[in-house]
Parts: structure tokens; sequence; C-alpha cells
């Protein structure tokens, strides 16, 4: 796991690309960033708005790297509103990301905008020549993330793309958890990853302990400092910023709080 780098970096957009119609890509040069492991992420700070958590979507040996930003509030639409050659601050990488295995046949479960975490851990299987299968879920077909990358990288070692919509706009029409537990009854995989929403998360989680197959998955919290000291991003007496925000299921299994609970801006307690 690469060594944080603390200090604050002021970075200049170099593109951005429209994913969906919520979902943009902001591309920027960061070594730090650039050299991230699948799963952690940056604190990106706003000029005089705010600082927020953001997973790291992009690495590049040039020193590219990149956020993939849904737009749900003043931070991130303010993020969605830049343009090549504006300026934002990161620093980083924090976290604990993705473990990975080079033996057997991966999962990758991708719900929403929680590609932006398994992307790079699916180019990075990708380069090591691993065959893996990623489920990308969505509401609708217009908001599938990634599509075009996970199809190259998974064309390239003998995987599989199944695209899953609740509504049946594309794919398959239901859940992502759902067509997890269908390829799992059919297909033993050696290692499940996944990210997205903790509801998704937490379905997949008993599907993973039923056919013995090791799970990863990345949490979101709301965090402030990234580094451990506010507790903002507590799951039971572990750190999303620093223990995870990747955990194993057999962690997961013993938290109370896990897909039930978290804490709001204000550090109350509040239902998912």
């Amino acid at each position: 796991m690469n060594e944080p780098n603390h200090k604050p970096r002021i970075v200049k957009v170099e593109r951005t690309v429209r994913e969906t119609p919520t979902i943009k890509t902001i591309c920027f040069k960061d070594n730090p960033s650039s050299r991230a492991t699948p799963g952690q992420f940056d604190m990106v700070w706003i000029p005089g708005l705010d600082e927020i958590p953001m997973s790291i979507s992009y690495t590049s040996i040039e020193g590219l790297a990149a956020i993939t930003v849904r737009s749900v509030g003043p931070a991130t639409e303010a993020l969605h509103s830049l343009v090549e050659g504006q300026i934002f601050g990161v620093r980083g990488p924090y976290g604990r990301g993705f473990t990975v295995t080079d033996n057997g046949e991966a999962l990758l479960v991708a719900g929403g905008s929680g590609g932006a975490a398994l992307a790079p851990l699916s180019d990075l299987l990708s380069r090591m020549g691993v065959k893996h299968t990623v489920i990308v879920g969505a509401q609708t077909s217009s908001e599938l993330l990634f599509l075009g990358r996970y199809e190259k990288n998974v064309s390239a070692v003998g995987g599989n793309i199944v695209p899953v919509t609740e509504d049946g706009s594309f794919g398959v029409r239901g859940l992502a958890s759902e067509v997890a537990q269908d390829m799992l009854e059919k297909h033993a995989y050696t290692m499940i990853y996944s990210c997205g929403p903790e509801t998704m998360i937490k379905n997949i989680l008993p599907i993973s302990l039923r056919y013995s197959t090791p799970f990863q998955a990345s949490l979101e919290r709301v965090m402030k400092c990234g580094i451990g000291i506010c507790g903002s991003c507590v799951i039971d007496s572990l750190r999303v910023c620093r223990e995870g925000p990747v955990f194993d299921g057999e962690t997961l299994r013993r938290l109370d709080d896990f897909g039930e609970s978290r804490r709001d801006h204000s550090g109350r307690r509040i239902p998912i």
C-alpha cells in the first residue's frame, strides 16, 4: 500500500469526460495519485467550498490520475462545473485498497458510481492476465458506468461483462446482487470484489459466505480528515479512512453498523 502524502497539492484539470447524465470524470496530473492502489481515495479540496473524499478512478505511469464524480450536492456540483485548465486541491492517496489475487477467476460487482473504485482494479487484473467477470448495475441504461472500459479489460483475459438495470432498459433486469447470486450458483470464483450502495454490498455478503468465496468490498462514509483523527467515518470501532475503505467479508460480518447506519456531517447516527 502506498504511503499517503498529507501535503495538499494544487492540480490542474487536464480534461473532463461526461460518463453518464449524472457522472463526470476529471483527469489531472499528480504523481502520488497516479501510483494509488485500486480502492484508495484522495481528499479533494474545492477552493472556498469544501473538502471531500473521492475514489481514484484512473491511474497511469505517466503521472495522470482521475476522479469520477456523481453530482449529488454543492461540492460535487462544483467539481462537475470544472473545465480544462481550472484548479482544485488533492491530498493522499489514503486508505486500504483491494488486495489482488492472481489465481482463478474474480467476480467484480459494481453498483452505480461504485465503478470509480472497481474500474482501476479491472485495469490491473487485465494487465496481470487475471480472468475476471464484471457485473455492472444501475437504475437505468444511461447510468451504466465504464461499460466500454470493462469490456476491453475482460475481453483481454477471457472474462465477461454483465450489465444489469433495475428498469430492464439494458442487459439483465433486476439487481446486481441478484445476478451475482445466480452466477455464483453456476460458477466458482476465487474472489468477489464489490463497490456500490451499501445495501447491495450487504446482500452480497451472505451469498459469498454461502459459497465460501472470499469477499472484499469498499464502503463509503462521511470523511472530514481522511487520516483517522476526526472519527466521522467510524463504523463500529473501525475508521473507514484508515482500516478501510476496503474491508474483507470476515470483518464486515462482525460489524453491527454495516448496512444499518452511518454518521451524518454532524456526527449523528442515521439509518442507511
